[in-house]
């Protein structure tokens, strides 16, 4: 069964079969030769953008796929005919425990399949000699949900507006990306993490084709995303693959019990007694996707990475106590409201308290009373999920890079808009600052200059990072005296000088010690 605090842990956010198009290359959209043969893409306008045009590399494969299911990610096949890199592939198979998470990350429903290693490149018509700095962008969904398709990852105003390089993942989730069957080795159970890491060797060896510069890949994500670009920073791939890293809403939680979440699944499938020609894996394997997906929704079933020293440490907190984590520049950051969309997904507060603070009854009463008395508990929920698994994990992970040495940079978002609140009173709810640093937002009527000013300064501060991460995105470094957290809301004037969040920590005297115990 899924942890109580799975949810807590990182949630961000058909099946069709996806082969090379016969396409005329030179008659239709710009068109790049890699190894694995020719990619043509589309090229759209971008009105009012430093580049007006825009290259979109849609669905292209960097692995094998569809893979084999369970197994690590392949080398993609190369292919004789023209790449149609046109249109989106499907989403990797996603999982909703709620139908309130389906609404919120699904709507409208988009295509899933098993065939599904593909990622998507988004460039300015006319680049520059050099090569362009390269964003590479991991979604986030708690593990069991996400795809680079979403509409609010579409890099083409990042390309237009910053002169960078945009490149937007899929990976598997759920059972698909972590089972957990014992036969299966360690170090190959996190095949989703596998997956994320094979895009990132796939960038390195194919992007200057595109017109980046392989060594200017900075690697950005959110929630989940945001916990496996901070994995790659402590469990890093050798040769070096990124120079930087961007952290958003990442998530701090426990491992689930995937082993039991396994053997349930088996029962269920009726593949807990296989024949004497096969084991229990292989009979997994033989499953209908359909049937594997509806046990996990029936059943509440979580799979999360599994703890391998290899592409998932024991904690940031650990490795850098160790001197192991490579100190290159960081940016990270929280909303001011995280937890007020997930609350549905939750125990009672004191269930949420308990599993911080553990046997300490002192401690969890006395962060109760830090809390309104007539708070509901949803309001509580949201509170004590916002300030431990975002804010206080964020704070304590950034003070231990920069007293380690290492150039980090914090933002804090508390920009709220009328027409992107899910639920009245979300705020600045997990995963509402991305449309804006996306500039993906929506401009219709109800749009402002507000916003639209706010995604220009985000936007360009998250490109300044990626250009020159030496430098940073445009304010001061947190030290291990100061925290310089800077802050982008929508009243006046936060969008347009440096302002520095005030007491958005004061929280966390309340969590420290707990932080300390559990790691982050």
């Amino acid at each position: 069964m899924v942890s109580p605090l799975l949810w807590i842990f990182s949630i961000g956010i058909s099946l069709v079969t996806s082969l090379p198009h016969q396409v005329d290359y030179h008659t239709l959209g710009p068109t790049v030769s890699l190894q694995q043969g020719l990619v043509v893409g589309k090229r759209i306008e971008v009105p009012s953008a430093l580049s007006p045009t825009v290259d979109q590399y849609l669905g292209v494969p960097f692995a094998k796929s569809p893979p084999r299911r369970f197994e690590p990610p392949e080398d993609p096949i190369p292919h004789n005919a023209s790449w149609d890199a046109t249109y989106f592939r499907p989403s990797c198979i996603q999982y909703f425990e709620s139908d309130d998470f389906r609404r919120l990350f699904n709507t409208p429903p988009l295509p899933e399949s098993e065939d599904c290693l593909y990622l998507n490149v988004f460039t300015p018509s006319k680049i520059p000699r050099g090569g362009l700095p390269v964003l590479f962008w991991i979604h986030g969904g708690s593990f069991t949900l996400g795809s680079a398709r979403i509409r609010d990852y579409d890099g083409s105003s990042f390309a237009a507006n910053q002169g960078v390089i945009v490149v937007t993942i899929n990976y598997r989730t759920n059972v698909f990306g972590f089972p957990a069957e014992p036969s299966i080795p360690l170090e190959r159970r996190n095949v989703g993490l596998l997956d994320q890491r094979k895009a990132l060797s796939w960038v390195n060896k194919n992007i200057r084709s595109f017109g980046g510069d392989p060594g200017k890949v900075t690697i950005f994500g959110e929630s989940a995303g945001g916990w496996s670009v901070k994995e790659l920073v402590i469990n890093p791939p050798s040769p070096a693959q990124f120079r930087a890293a961007i952290i958003e809403s990442q998530a701090f939680g426990p491992q689930t019990d995937n082993l039991a979440s396994w053997n349930v699944l088996v029962r269920k499938l009726g593949c807990d007694k296989p024949d004497n020609t096969s084991s229990s894996l292989d009979c997994v394997v033989q499953v209908p996707t359909k049937s594997i997906r509806s046990v996990l929704e029936r059943e509440k079933l979580g799979f999360t990475p599994t703890l391998d020293n290899s592409t998932n440490g024991p904690s940031f907190q650990a490795d850098i106590m160790r001197n192991q984590t490579e100190l290159l520049p960081m940016l990270i950051g929280t909303n001011a409201n995280e937890g007020s969309v997930l609350t549905s997904a939750l125990p009672p507060p004191e269930v949420l308290l308990d599993g911080i603070f553990g046997n300490d009854t002192d401690a969890s009463r006395l962060a109760r009373s830090a809390y309104p008395l007539n708070a509901t508990t949803a309001d509580l929920n949201a509170l004590i999920t916002t300030d431990y698994t975002y804010t206080c994990t964020t704070a304590a992970i950034a003070r231990a890079a920069a007293k380690a040495g290492q150039s980090v940079w914090r933002y804090y978002f508390n920009a709220t808009f009328s027409d992107n609140q899910p639920i009245p009173g979300a705020g600045a709810w997990h995963t509402s600052e991305i449309p804006i640093v996306f500039g993906t937002y929506s401009r219709d009527k109800t749009s402002d200059s507000v916003r639209a000013q706010l995604s220009r300064t985000m936007q360009q501060a998250w490109a300044d990072f990626a250009k020159y991460p030496g430098k940073g995105p445009g304010w001061l470094p947190i030290t291990p005296q100061t925290s310089n957290v800077r802050y982008f809301g929508t009243d006046e004037g936060a969008y347009e000088r440096i302002r520095y969040a005030e007491g958005a920590d004061d929280i966390c005297t309340y969590y420290n010690a707990s932080l300390s115990v559990n790691g982050f």
